[in-house]
């Protein structure tokens, strides 16, 4: 059994890295379909892509900076055994893996569906944080992308208001509450 799950963590590491590799310098495939509007699963609301493309956005920076964040941390720890860190998986990742692919990322939904299954395999901590590490490194990658499509102009249209708004709207919002 445990010849058998090594090769598995084995292969499944081999296949991140190939693909980190792949991503280092040009885009995910899933990513620039999404980019470019196309999302199969019709996800979004009023024929747009934005919505999504933010969701996902934090989804991913949630992944990458937190979540494989900690549970390397974690896997580090001697306190925590496999059997704690599979639970944490589990909590940390189900609703991610029903739908990272479906608003978007179907590539890379593929690693963390297959990441997900593995960890019941996974018999050591070593192997876990192996294939932690390469979805760590993985996610890293996809965020940056996504983070780099980001159509950050349109911030322009979210402009902060100075101190007269504020006392402004202050002022609104007294004058209905003295009505109310």
């Amino acid at each position: 059994m445990i010849i058998i799950t090594l090769d598995k963590t084995l292969k499944f590491v081999e296949e991140v890295e190939a693909e980190i590799d792949h991503i280092w310098l040009e885009e995910p495939h899933d990513v620039f379909a999404l980019k470019n509007g196309c999302l199969p699963s019709g996800a979004g609301i009023y024929n747009q892509y934005f919505s999504v493309l933010v969701m996902l956005s934090g989804e991913m920076r949630t992944l990458a900076i937190h979540i494989f964040a900690d549970l390397i941390d974690l896997g580090k720890k001697q306190e925590f055994e496999m059997i704690h860190l599979r639970l944490m998986v589990k909590r940390m990742l189900t609703i991610d893996c029903g739908v990272i692919g479906y608003f978007g990322l179907p590539s890379y939904a593929n690693f963390l569906d297959e990441y997900y299954d593995l960890v019941e395999k996974v018999e050591t901590k070593d192997e876990f944080l192996k294939i932690t590490k390469s979805m760590f490194t993985l996610t890293n990658r996809y965020q940056m992308w996504l983070h780099q499509i980001f159509p950050w102009s349109l911030s322009m249209f979210f402009k902060q208001k100075n101190p007269e708004e504020y006392k402004e709207l202050y002022e609104k919002l007294t004058q209905k509450e003295k009505k109310s």
